[in-house]
């Protein structure tokens, strides 16, 4: 003689799979250590790794030319003249100003 088993209602069932779904759903979205969570912070890193990579060449050329100043006497009397205007005893200086347009 078989023994029947005894069906789960219905109810019982929908529960249990909106359970797996939620579960299912707070890990791939909801947790902090979550899917969704983890590839945002890796594009985070990627952005400043590239901001990083950026910022260490501006500072390669900003101390090549520091050192080019203090080696090169020309190259720092250029600097001074261009950036600061400064001059030597008795040059003189022009200065051209673009005209102002008439409307």
């Amino acid at each position: 003689m078989k023994i029947k088993a005894k069906e789960t209602p219905k109810i019982v069932s929908y529960v249990f799979y909106m359970a797996i779904f939620l579960l299912v759903l707070w890990i791939a979205l909801l947790s902090r250590n979550s899917f969704w969570n983890t590839h945002q912070l890796q594009r985070k890193v990627e952005s400043l790794e590239q901001q990083a990579s950026y910022l260490q060449t501006v500072n390669d050329s900003l101390a090549k030319e520091n050192a080019r100043l203090k080696t090169d006497p020309e190259a720092a009397e250029k600097a001074a003249r261009e950036q600061y205007g400064l001059t030597k005893p008795g040059e003189k200086v022009f200065r051209f100003v673009p005209a102002k347009e008439d409307k």
